[in-house]
């Protein structure tokens, strides 16, 4: 499985590469984007969960480097961006570990900032 990358998306670019292997591909695309079904069988796993949380963060950064720097939303996306690439920090392993999830917390009050999301 690669590793998360830590490059910025290039905003100029409309096409993204993903690293991600076949069965989280597979994973991401029954979880995301066709309806709902009964559970038949259990498919989730770390890795894929990691996958999914990474190909969030990715569209996400991507997104956000198209709006207008200092708008609402823009702030608003940056703070999605952030909470994404602590999630996939904290799953980068394939399990959360206590200790990163406590700091990944005590981080969360340092710093952080209430934003309006509406009006």
């Amino acid at each position: 499985m690669e590793g998360p990358s830590n490059a910025p998306p290039d905003p100029k670019n409309n096409s993204a590469t993903l690293n991600i292997d076949k069965a989280s591909l597979a994973f991401i695309i029954n979880h995301v984007f066709l309806p709902p079904k009964l559970p038949n069988n259990f498919d989730c796993t770390p890795e894929h969960e990691a996958a999914l949380i990474r190909v969030f963060k990715d569209c996400a950064e991507t997104f956000v480097c198209r709006l207008k720097p200092q708008t609402n939303s823009h702030r608003a996306w940056g703070v999605i961006t952030r909470m994404l690439a602590s999630m996939a920090s904290l799953h980068d392993r394939g399990v959360v570990e206590e200790d990163r999830l406590n700091k990944s917390m005590v981080n969360m009050n340092t710093g952080g900032k209430h934003i309006l999301l509406w009006g």
